[in-house]
């Protein structure tokens, strides 16, 4: 009798203790993959750059009896519709395949690519790791190349595991290499994701991007400035994000022997994904 007692209060101080455990109502932003999900990714991409040679009026003669076009402006859009389905959970990973439905430049015309699909998979829920070309591959495509392509369209759903308070923010340092007249512009890019709202299952990100040239890569011949603002969007049902845009300008100015070389960039990148159980 006095055993069973015994176990009945510590039964009563234990539920007691957990019972007064604060309970942690920050969101936990967690993007996975699921398995036997169809993620459904429409991106839409536009940019604008200008390369221009500032310089005085003889060297600017020169150039133009080289034919070369000052200032040079460039510009494109593309639009993309992705469909990536995953299948069951084997161990630790989830075999998926992606399909690329509808794919256009800026004259709206179908992309060599409209109509690929391609194997990979995704360990512990990360982003998928794609390998190889399901469909037929046109002769044209280097699949390689083409993979890589595929792959950097993951890359901004690739953000760690965090636990946030509205208000709160973190911060992702990746490196972007930009070639300019036989050199290289290293640049350090900081993006800072601030959590602003949660309502109705629904996070919303504020986004800053700031760009730091790297000093130790270039020579004081070099000079830039830029960075970016955007918006995220999370679904915490999900795991996944359903809604991304950012707007980034970039200017670098390079001192040559007789000329100033500038460039200048700005895009605009927009991503919505659908998430639905198959």
């Amino acid at each position: 009798m006095m055993n069973k007692i015994l176990l009945f209060l510590l039964a009563v101080v234990f539920i007691s203790c957990t019972s007064n455990q604060p309970k942690d109502n920050r969101l936990l932003f967690s993007i996975k993959i699921k398995p036997e999900y169809k993620y459904i990714l429409v991106t839409k991409n536009s940019y604008e750059t200008e390369v221009r040679y500032e310089g005085k009026e003889k060297a600017m003669n020169k150039l133009r009896s080289m034919g070369v076009k000052n200032p040079n402006v460039m510009s494109r859009q593309s639009q993309s519709e992705m469909i990536l389905k995953t299948e069951k959970l084997l161990d630790n990973y989830i075999p998926v395949r992606l399909e690329i439905a509808k794919s256009n430049g800026s004259d709206g015309l179908p992309d060599i690519s409209q109509g690929i699909s391609v194997n990979g998979e995704s360990v512990n829920g990360n982003m998928p790791q794609f390998s190889s070309i399901a469909s037929v591959k046109p002769a044209t495509i280097d699949e390689k190349v083409f993979l890589q392509g595929v792959q950097n369209n993951f890359s901004r759903l690739s953000l760690p595991e965090k636990r946030l308070n509205i208000g709160e923010q973190f911060t992702v340092e990746s490196t972007l290499t930009i070639a300019m007249e036989k050199s290289h512009v290293e640049i350090t890019v900081s993006t800072i994701y601030k959590l602003v709202s949660v309502a109705n299952g629904l996070a919303n990100f504020n986004i800053t991007q700031n760009y730091e040239m790297n000093q130790l890569r270039m020579d004081n011949s070099f000079a830039g400035n830029g960075g970016g603002q955007g918006k995220l969007t999370y679904s915490a049902e999900n795991n996944m994000v359903t809604s991304f845009e950012m707007k980034s300008n970039l200017e670098i100015n390079k001192k040559l022997e007789n000329f100033l070389f500038v460039l200048k960039t700005k895009s605009e990148f927009t991503q919505k994904i659908e998430v639905t159980k198959k």
